[in-house]
């Protein structure tokens, strides 16, 4: 394993990779495993989404270790015979934690449920081929029951982030390490970025809950609501163009609307969120 990624053993038992100088960890503590599921793949309605869907487009800001890629593909394996294609772009700044990954879960494969160690396995192995393929491109075999396309690329988010018009994305991931330590990747300007790149009915999901996060989807016309708990973490954050997401507070509503307005930005017509899920 790389001398460089620390490896966290979490709440649920499965493992994450604790960066080696600025010391936050890639997934919760709590449970790395649940927190990708939870928090990433059924926030995002994948598996609904892919019982009707012919495509589905994720975007996952911050590859890490792949277990977002791995709820992803556990998601769309749940739905018996779908015929959803599900496509990929992942962003990840540092190759180094992808590699350390392949190593971890050589390492620890026998302590992992066989459901995680599938669809890792299935994860990490087409990071493989992407790594390995001058264009970042991978494609999934018959042995995920789907068909998958995915698409590595390396650097920094801001620059690598599919613009505009590139096709939009029916879900987001986002998972770059917190505002402390990547402020970068948490700015209106990037925030409004990702909403550009986001289709009608699309979900974003976020770990953080930290008001200028929030300011900032909503000033970039998105609905802003509250995300899943993982362990004894408070919500975290959903946001859509247009669909209905499970409220915030009211003050904290009217603090973000307050904000917002301050930036000279209008929130979505129908409020920083609605009452009642879509």
């Amino acid at each position: 394993m790389s001398a460089s990624w620390i490896p966290v053993r979490t709440g649920d038992g499965s493992f994450t990779l604790a960066h080696p100088v600025h010391g936050e960890a890639c997934h919760s503590r709590a449970g790395a495993w649940e927190e990708s599921r939870l928090r990433y793949a059924s926030a995002c309605r994948l598996a609904e989404r892919a019982q009707s869907a012919s495509v589905l487009r994720l975007l996952d800001i911050g590859t890490g270790l792949g277990l977002n890629l791995a709820a992803a593909i556990e998601s769309l394996r749940r739905v018996r015979s779908t015929r959803c294609r599900l496509e990929i772009v992942t962003l990840e700044l540092d190759r180094s934690v992808i590699e350390a990954a392949f190593a971890l879960l050589e390492r620890e494969r026998a302590a992992l449920t066989p459901e995680l160690a599938e669809n890792w396995s299935s994860a990490l192995a087409l990071l493989r081929e992407a790594l390995h393929n001058p264009a970042g491109r991978a494609e999934g075999n018959a042995s995920l029951g789907f068909e998958l396309a995915l698409e590595l690329r390396l650097g920094d988010a801001r620059t690598t982030l599919p613009r505009p018009g590139a096709g939009a994305f029916d879900a987001v991931f986002l998972d770059a390490f917190s505002p402390r330590v990547e402020p970068e990747l948490w700015e209106p300007a990037f925030l409004a970025q990702i909403a550009a790149c986001m289709a009608p009915g699309s979900l974003l999901s976020t770990y953080s809950a930290a008001l200028a996060v929030r300011t900032g989807l909503a000033a970039a016309g998105l609905r802003v609501g509250l995300g899943a708990r993982v362990g004894t973490k408070s919500s975290g954050t959903l946001a859509s163009p247009d669909l209905a997401l499970e409220p915030l507070p009211p003050r904290l509503e009217r603090r973000i609307a307050r904000r917002v307005a301050a930036l000279g930005g209008n929130p979505p017509q129908a409020g920083i969120s609605s009452v009642g899920m879509h």
